[in-house]
């Protein structure tokens, strides 16, 4: 058991591990009670508090803190510990994360400190630089919107850029803002060598 700290109450919280974590409406309101064993005496259900907007749902791997309320034999859960993974958020950062059955972390959102931001999970991750630029990538390609506005996507069989002055290139072929094509080797159209095909004809 723990102090609440409370005023004058005399009434203390408890830790415990996670049981069972259930939505429920009570008198019109959408809440979640969870059930939390404090390791000594009975369970307790306490009704989950969290802020407004964040919609999460403890795992029984994890312990929570829960606390008396002003009616008479309530408890509110007001925290949560995961001791299972090692925070990595440093000074002024938010890490956000989700998680398998059995605790083990599967995709996170990470917003750093110098302006970055991150999401990502085994197969891929996309990252927001401070400058503004933008990459998606995963094992088989990458896309890039650079903060001058160009863009460049590559796989391992080829690539295209649309350059900031309007000419995109794919695979070494270059199509101006104009509409005018350069193409540094041969042009094949319909299986034949366009640049040496010639046809005779009369005077």
């Amino acid at each position: 058991r723990h102090d609440s700290g409370g005023p004058a109450m005399g009434l203390t919280g408890l830790i415990g591990r996670v049981l069972s974590f259930v939505r429920v409406t009570r008198n019109g309101a959408q809440i979640s009670d969870v059930k939390v064993n404090p390791g000594g005496g009975p369970n307790v259900t306490a009704e989950h508090f969290a802020p407004p907007g964040d919609d999460s749902h403890p795992l029984p791997t994890d312990y929570a803190y829960t606390a008396p309320t002003p009616q008479r034999g309530r408890q509110a859960a007001v925290g949560y510990v995961d001791p299972l993974n090692t925070p990595q958020a440093r000074p002024g950062e938010k890490r956000i994360y989700a998680r398998d059955s059995d605790g083990a972390v599967v995709v996170e959102v990470w917003l750093k400190n110098d302006g970055e931001a991150t999401i990502f999970n085994e197969n891929g991750t996309v990252t927001l630089s401070p400058d503004g630029t933008i990459t998606a990538e995963n094992g088989n390609g990458s896309v890039t919107l650079s903060a001058d506005g160009s863009i460049l996507g590559q796989n391992g069989a080829g690539s295209f850029e649309l350059q900031t002055s309007g000419d995109f290139v794919v695979n070494g072929v270059t199509i101006a803002a104009n509409g005018a094509v350069t193409i540094p080797s041969s042009l094949t159209l319909n299986g034949k060598e366009i640049a040496e095909h010639n046809h005779s004809q009369a005077n």
